[in-house]
């Protein structure tokens, strides 16, 4: 057997397969790597997986064979029909960017609150009525959109996510005195605001 010089061995580490090892992508790989679009071509080489594109399937319920894609660090589940994530996302340790848009949530799931390192959640154009108090546990989160939803007052415990830098929440009906509340929660925050609404009010 030739030995390998040991200036080599990082070389041959650096270039390994990703799939050979379980990780948390950089931003700059994480967009620039391959993305998956169906489960099945997923489930060919789950170790491989660590973007995965869901959208217009007409789920009604998270597809389980996800929970075999241990790498998986950004999904999108937009323009389905679902209400609800199941408890075992969770596991999902890796996971950064989680979009479900369009789809028929009412309540926020808790179970994102189980993802450290979630960076960008997009749920706009649900029905959302609420947001969990533990969402103040996401400490990497920069990006939440969630426009278009039914939400009334936002926990004080939200300003725990320190990281945050944008959020929309337009099309949404907060009135005047709850915008202001939400601004100086988010001191640092860019925060997009549809105008509050005057009906009823006279003329």
């Amino acid at each position: 057997m030739i030995p390998v010089p040991r200036c080599i061995l990082p070389l041959l580490f650096l270039s390994a397969p990703l799939w050979g090892r379980a990780q948390l992508l950089g931003q700059a790989e994480l967009d620039t790597i391959k993305e998956y679009h169906s489960l099945e071509s997923a489930l060919r080489e789950p170790d491989k997986v660590y973007r995965l594109q869901l959208t217009k399937r007409k789920y009604k319920e998270v597809p389980p064979e996800i929970r075999q894609l241990k790498n998986l660090n950004a999904l999108d589940l937009g323009r389905n029909k679902l209400k609800e994530l199941p408890e075992w996302m969770g596991e999902l340790a890796y996971m950064q960017e989680f979009r479900a848009p369009q789809n028929k949530f009412s309540e926020m799931p808790a179970v994102i609150c189980r993802w450290p390192h979630l960076k960008r959640l997009d749920m706009h154009q649900n029905e959302l009525a609420g947001l969990p108090a533990c969402m103040g546990d996401l400490k990497e989160l920069v990006s939440l959109d969630l426009w278009s939803n039914e939400l009334g007052d936002f926990p004080d415990e939200l300003k725990g996510m320190e990281a945050l830098r944008f959020m929309d929440l337009r099309v949404i009906q907060f009135d005047q005195k709850e915008m202001e509340r939400i601004t100086e929660l988010f001191p640092r925050v860019k925060i997009f605001f549809s105008q509050p609404c005057n009906c009823g009010t006279a003329p």
